[in-house]
C-alpha cells in the first residue's frame, strides 16, 4: 500500500510540472517596447497611427519607444518594391533626400519594418502582381538589410458606402488573404488588423472610420495598436521575446 501510494503522488507531482504556467500578461507598454528601433513604412494611413501615438506619448513618454514613421501621402507598394528610384511617384525621405525603401532599411538598420501599403495601387484588382511586388520588397530587404526583420499587415478594411460602385471589400479581403499566404511560405510575419474592424457584413464598422472609406478614427486606430500589442504578447508567451529588464 505504501509503494502505491508513494507512486501515485509521484503521478501526480509529475502530472503537475507538465501542466504549463499559465503567461503573464504584460503591461501596454512593456508590449510596445517589442517595437523598439522599428520602421513603420505607409501611406497616408500609416501617417495617422503616427499623429495617434506620437498624441499618446504626450502622457506616456515609454509607449512605443525609439520607433520611426517612414510615410508618404500616396506611398505604393509598386513604388516600395523597386530598386532604383522612381522621381515621378511619391517617395520616402531619409536624411533629407529621396531614397527607395531597401537603401533606407540598409542605411538605418531598423530592427523592425512593419508595412502596410498597397490601397494606392488598387492592389485588389491586381493581386498578381500585389504578390510580386511583395515579393521583391523581400527579395531587396534580405539582400540588403538582413538584419532587419519584414512584417507585413493586413490592409484595412473598407466601409459599405465605399464599395457602392465596386466591392472592394472582397478584393481587399482575397488580397489580404494572398499576403497571409505568401507570408507564410516565406517565413514572415503577418500581422490582421482588419478582422476586428469590421461590422457583422464585412465592412469596415463606420463607427471606426473618419471618411467613410477606409481611413481610421481614434477608435479604429486603438483597435490597431491592440492588434499590434497582441502579436507582440504572442511572442513573449512563445518564449521568443522578452521586455528589457525581465
Amino acid at each position: 500500500m505504501k509503494k502505491l501510494t508513494a507512486a501515485a503522488m509521484l503521478l501526480f507531482l509529475l502530472a503537475g510540472m507538465l501542466v504549463p504556467a499559465q503567461a503573464e500578461t504584460l503591461t501596454r507598454n512593456q508590449l510596445s517596447s517589442f517595437y523598439r528601433g522599428s520602421f513603420f513604412i505607409g501611406d497616408s494611413i500609416t501617417e495617422q497611427l503616427k499623429g495617434y501615438i506620437r498624441s499618446q506619448q504626450q502622457e506616456q513618454p515609454d509607449f512605443f519607444p525609439d520607433i520611426t514613421f517612414m510615410t508618404a501621402q500616396s506611398y505604393c507598394l509598386y513604388t516600395a518594391s523597386r530598386k532604383n528610384l522612381l522621381p515621378e511617384k511619391a517617395n520616402l525621405k531619409s536624411r533629407g533626400k529621396e531614397m527607395p525603401l531597401w537603401e533606407i532599411l540598409k542605411d538605418r538598420k531598423p530592427t523592425k519594418a512593419l508595412i502596410l501599403l498597397g490601397v494606392n495601387d488598387y492592389i485588389g484588382e491586381t493581386i498578381e502582381k500585389g504578390m510580386d511586388y511583395d515579393n521583391r520588397i523581400l527579395d531587396l530587404a534580405q539582400k540588403h538589410a538582413p538584419d532587419t526583420e519584414i512584417i507585413f499587415l493586413s490592409l484595412t478594411p473598407v466601409t459599405k458606402s465605399f464599395c457602392k460602385k465596386q466591392d472592394y471589400r472582397r478584393m481587399w479581403d482575397d488580397y489580404n488573404a494572398a499576403l497571409k499566404g505568401l507570408c507564410l511560405l516565406r517565413g514572415v510575419p503577418y500581422i490582421d488588423i482588419a478582422t476586428r474592424m469590421k461590422d457583422e457584413e464585412g465592412y469596415l464598422n463606420k463607427n471606426y472610420s473618419n471618411d467613410g472609406k477606409y481611413h481610421l478614427n481614434a477608435e479604429g486606430l486603438d483597435l490597431w495598436i491592440d492588434a499590434l500589442l497582441e502579436y507582440a504578447q504572442s511572442q513573449y508567451d512563445q518564449g521568443l521575446w522578452q521586455p528589457e529588464g525581465r
